[in-house]
C-alpha cells in the first residue's frame, strides 16, 4: 500500500474533532497503567488529578509514512528522558483538550496548528504518575521543519508507521516484587526503547486501525 493509501485508510478511521467536542463532558472509557498489575493495586486506578494531551503526528517522508516521537529532557520534573509524543498538561487558560495540545506542540517542537490537520482521538491512558493523557492524532505538512524547544525536549526522532503497525514488535513485560506485580509494554527500535503510556497509546492507534 502507498503512503497516499494509508494515510487515506488512517482517515477513515477517524472523525475530526470539533472545538466544542474536545474538553470530554464524561469520562467512560479509558486504558490505564494499573490494567496489567496485580489487583490490590486496582485500587490505586482513577485517580488521576493532572490532564495532559499529546500528538500522534504522521507524515510522509521518503516514501513512508513516519510517526514523530521526542525525547524529554532529563530536567522535567515529570517523566525525564522518556520517550514520548509531543504534547504537555493541560492549563486552566486551555479553552479545550486539544487546544493544550496544539499549544504544547508548538512549544516543544516549534510546528505551529496550522501545519495540522487532526483527525480525532484515541481513548485517554492513565499513567502511574496519575496523569490522564489525551492522545489526538494528526497528520502533519511533510515540508514543516521542527524547531526544538531544547529545555524541554532534547531530540526529534521519526519511526516508520508500518513498524508501528506491525503487531509482532509490540512486547509486554511484567516484574514482581512482594507478591505483587506489575507490567507495561514496549515497543524498542533501534536505538529508542518506546514504552510505557507512549507503547499503551500505539497499541490503542493500531487496534482502531485494525478494528
Amino acid at each position: 500500500m502507498n503512503t497516499s493509501s494509508l494515510l487515506e485508510v488512517i482517515k477513515l478511521k477517524f472523525s475530526s474533532p470539533e472545538s466544542k467536542n474536545s474538553q470530554p463532558v464524561a469520562l467512560l472509557n479509558y486504558s490505564s497503567d494499573f490494567d496489567l498489575s496485580s489487583k490490590n493495586q486496582l485500587k490505586f486506578k482513577g485517580q488521576f488529578g493532572k490532564v495532559a494531551a499529546v500528538f500522534l503526528l504522521l507524515r510522509e517522508n521518503q516514501g513512508e509514512v513516519q510517526v514523530i516521537f521526542t525525547r524529554r529532557s532529563r530536567n522535567l520534573s515529570s517523566h525525564p528522558g522518556q520517550i514520548s509524543f509531543p504534547g504537555g498538561i493541560v492549563e486552566p487558560e486551555d479553552c479545550s483538550i486539544l487546544n493544550a495540545g496544539l499549544r504544547e506542540v508548538k512549544e516543544e517542537i516549534g510546528l505551529d496548528k496550522n501545519r495540522i490537520q487532526t483527525l480525532g482521538t484515541l481513548c485517554p491512558h492513565e499513567t502511574l504518575s496519575k496523569f490522564l493523557i489525551y492522545p489526538f492524532v494528526g497528520i502533519m505538512d511533510g515540508a514543516s521543519e521542527f524547531k526544538m524547544n531544547t529545555s524541554e525536549v532534547t531530540e526529534i526522532f521519526e519511526v516508520p508507521l508500518g513498524f508501528l503497525l506491525n503487531k509482532k514488535n509490540m512486547t509486554e513485560h511484567r516484574f514482581q516484587k512482594n507478591k505483587k506485580y506489575a507490567g507495561y509494554y514496549a515497543l524498542p527500535y533501534g536505538p529508542y526503547y518506546i514504552w510505557g503510556a507512549t507503547a499503551r497509546i500505539i497499541k490503542s492507534f493500531v487496534e482502531r486501525i485494525y478494528g
